[in-house]
């Protein structure tokens, strides 16, 4: 999430600076912006809906990996379990992220499928760990995602464009527009930004073939799925769990399964957009957490703050500390505190991968 909602959603909700504010006040102005920011979102969105403006084409298929809400859907990982998909249906993929977080301005080669070439803080982490976690992917990142693809094409001929966080990138023809929803909450409060986490209107739904309903548990969220096929009967509504799948310790660089974590004191931190998603998933797999710090998302972390964490850590008796992959990304795989490490590693895995393939 971008800095400046984090800290009025911080404010709103009584924390941070500013948070001494009048909650009355601080709905009123939240509620102004959202109504500018739809009337901003809608006009946007129908200047290429209308062909005022013309989305530009590259010379093969795009396919899009988008939200409507901002952050906490499982984008990330689900663009992996889709290269992963489209890879074994032997097509030749190239993944265009926007490279949010990164140091480099213009379009940068993050891997050619082969040769991994950039690391954070010089890229995002995200498009890093697509590129290392894809062995055969080419990743490059860019603001004009159209500059990235017509060079990914010149060097790496792709059969097909995997577009992450691409439903609002208008300036780019997409073929395939798929956009996640997480099931806890696939609208949160219903309000666009700043307001609520939307990013443009439900009606927005209506240039989307493809619905994932992520994180899905099938005992809590059948009504969920139920009501959101009958409002859009015309979209394949589609699930996916996203799951823990391994534990690495550090500066080991041990591999486990994530039930050797299980009874482990263990402190906890992270910069996502929704940090209680990787709380609720360490308690899920009974870590005894002595410990939690959550900060923003794509938060970089200096020195001096792990040097903090660390001794945090040591302070409440934690036996190591814990961070998710796009953290780890984020920290340049580095770890050289007194207390170890661990890094929780999760995949996504939809539930009918055979009812994308369709679409082709």
């Amino acid at each position: 999430m971008h800095p400046y909602w984090q800290q009025l959603f911080d404010c709103l909700q009584g924390r941070g600076e500013g948070a001494a504010a009048p909650r009355c006040s601080l709905n009123a102005v939240a509620s102004g912006l959202a109504g500018v920011y739809g009337l901003g979102a809608r006009l946007h969105r129908s200047l290429y809906a209308n062909e005022v403006l013309l989305p530009k084409r590259l010379p093969a298929c795009v396919v899009s990996v988008g939200n409507l809400a901002v952050g906490g859907t499982g984008k990330t990982p689900v663009t992996a379990c889709l290269t992963r998909l489209f890879q074994a249906a032997g097509k030749k993929v190239a993944i265009l992220s926007r490279g949010y977080g990164g140091h480099h301005v213009g379009v940068t080669c993050i891997s050619d499928g082969k040769n991994i070439y950039q690391k954070p803080p010089q890229v995002g982490e995200e498009a890093y760990w697509l590129a290392r976690t894809l062995p055969g992917a080419a990743v490059y990142s860019g603001a004009s995602r159209y500059e990235a693809g017509k060079i990914a094409w010149e060097r790496f001929k792709p059969e097909l464009f995997l577009l992450d966080d691409g439903f609002q990138h208008f300036q780019l023809h997409r073929d395939l527009d798929i956009v996640l929803l997480d099931a806890a909450a696939p609208f949160g409060n219903g309000q666009l930004l700043p307001r609520g986490i939307l990013r443009e209107p439900k009606s927005a739904l209506a240039a989307a073939q493809v619905l994932i309903l992520t994180r899905y548990q099938e005992d809590r969220d059948r009504q969920i799925l139920a009501n959101l096929q009958d409002a859009y009967p015309d979209k394949s509504v589609q699930t996916a769990a996203i799951s823990p799948t391994a534990a690495r310790r550090y500066p080991e660089g041990q591999v486990e399964a994530p039930a050797a974590l299980r009874g482990r004191p263990l402190f906890a931190f992270a910069g996502l957009a929704r940090p209680e998603v990787f709380r609720r998933s360490l308690e899920e797999l009974e870590v005894r957490l002595a410990g939690f710090r959550a900060l923003p998302d794509h938060h970089p972390f200096s020195p001096a703050e792990l040097a903090v964490l660390a001794h945090e850590a040591q302070a409440v008796g934690a036996a190591a500390l814990i961070t998710t992959a796009k953290d780890w990304a984020r920290l340049g795989e580095r770890w050289e505190a007194a207390l170890p490490l661990w890094i929780l590693e999760v995949e996504a895995r939809i539930d009918q991968p055979g009812r994308i393939l369709e679409f082709f």
